[in-house]
């Protein structure tokens, strides 16, 4: 039987709501910097940001949810196929102010972190998943213990709206009845367009919104709790958990307090990324593969690295046939492609990046190998017109170098300087 840990909840001296902080022009400013200095918001969406949230019509919304008017329409569903796959994700997309208000909002609300358990590494300020891997390795977790290893089915689309409110409720409502009395109604409303057509049905955590995340992460806050007390080291990313315990029974244990629970909340395991492994032996975590006490990148994220870098080809090519590429400016852009995904362009030293997070935690180079080795086939393919064949390799590796292709195995020996034109 497993013990609850109980309230973990911290008393605020002087609490300001959200939408106070929301108002406050300062704490809007942060947010706008700190949109632009991520390498994934265009200047054309951090221009469209600033020109909003910085607006007195940004302030007057703000007032207008403060004071109870739900204004906010339903969103729409889109359903997004996964790669290799015929099951498709679902989002919900907002108007673009409404979208906005929410991306304020998440970022305000990052002053809740500290309601959540240590182990929650989800979308938190401060939280480097590397702080995973390294408390795995310094006290030799992967190698004295038990490992239950499992992963959530669908779990943002099966939060139960209802259970979620409750769950708020007792975290907010209280505390800042406006924020409660807002997010209650955006989670419950059970309202969206599809397809032209106004649908009635449970949203969940509305999948790809801005504040997904902090729902998901109030959604198994208790569970969070309760698991970390019993076991030797727990960790949690959105829907991938894994559970260090020092038996095999142990991990049973833990692996049938998460089924009932998940049950109770309309959850599921991924049953084909559930297991429980033996001291030493190898599994797969966040990406990662972990084995033998070395870290390198799992093969699944490997395929999907692949198959994007194969995607992206493929288009050129086909824009190239078109007439609407020459080759060298298409083989141009796929070498731009590959160094932004890996090397990424930023405007502050301070954004993470793919190799700044990857390369904290990597301790073997096998897996950059062979990523170098299929970025290069990817750029010969799009240089050589879309051949597979020896022509190919007319498509020089100076001549990659010369436009601007470096590899992520030098990178990673030897350090890497940011291009930010």
């Amino acid at each position: 039987m497993l013990s609850s840990m109980g309230d973990n909840i911290r008393e605020n001296e002087e609490y300001v709501s959200v939408f106070d902080r929301m108002l406050d022009m300062d704490k809007r400013r942060a947010f706008i910097e700190r949109k632009r200095s991520s390498y994934s918001v265009s200047e054309d969406e951090a221009a469209q940001l600033e020109a909003y949230i910085l607006s007195d019509r940004c302030t007057d919304e703000i007032q207008r949810l403060r004071e109870g008017d739900f204004f906010f329409k339903p969103p729409g569903l889109t359903m997004l196929r996964k790669k290799n796959s015929t099951r498709k994700r679902r989002i919900y997309r907002f108007r673009d102010n409404e979208s906005m208000l929410l991306k304020l909002m998440a970022f305000v609300m990052h002053d809740f972190d500290y309601l959540f358990s240590d182990s929650l590494y989800s979308f938190r300020l401060g939280k480097h998943i590397s702080g995973i891997f390294n408390t795995v390795n310094k006290n030799g977790y992967n190698k004295d213990c038990w490992v239950l290893k499992t992963d959530i089915h669908s779990y943002g689309d099966n939060v139960d709206p209802e259970i979620l409110s409750v769950q708020m409720r007792e975290l907010l409502a209280e505390k800042d009845p406006s924020l409660f009395a807002f997010l209650e109604k955006l989670v419950c409303r059970g309202e969206y367009w599809f397809r032209g057509n106004l649908v009635q049905g449970p949203t969940g955590a509305l999948s790809g919104c801005a504040l997904t995340n902090f729902f998901e992460n109030v959604y198994l806050l208790d569970v969070d709790d309760v698991v970390r007390q019993n076991s030797v080291y727990y960790c949690r990313f959105a829907d991938d958990i894994a559970v260090f315990t020092e038996s095999k029974a142990q991990a049973e244990v833990v692996r049938e307090f998460l089924r009932k629970t998940f049950e109770e909340r309309g959850l599921e395991f991924n049953e084909a990324k559930t297991d429980i492994c033996a001291p030493r032996e190898g599994f797969d975590l966040l990406g990662f593969r972990l084995q033998d006490g070395e870290y390198d990148i799992a093969e699944n994220s490997l395929e999907k690295i692949e198959w994007k870098l194969n995607h992206y080809a493929e288009k050129l090519v086909r824009k190239e046939r078109r007439g609407e590429l020459t080759r060298e400016e298409a083989m141009q852009r796929m070498i731009d492609r590959v160094d932004r995904y890996f090397f990424g362009v930023v405007r502050e030293e301070r954004e993470l990046n793919w190799v700044d997070w990857a390369f904290r935690i990597l301790t073997r180079t096998d897996s950059l190998k062979r990523i170098d080795a299929w970025s290069q086939e990817c750029i010969r393919f799009v240089g050589s017109g879309g051949k597979r064949t020896g022509a190919k390799y007319r498509v020089r590796y100076k001549d990659m170098r010369r436009m601007g292709y470096r590899t992520l195995v030098h990178a990673y020996y030897h350090g890497f300087e940011r291009r930010t034109e």
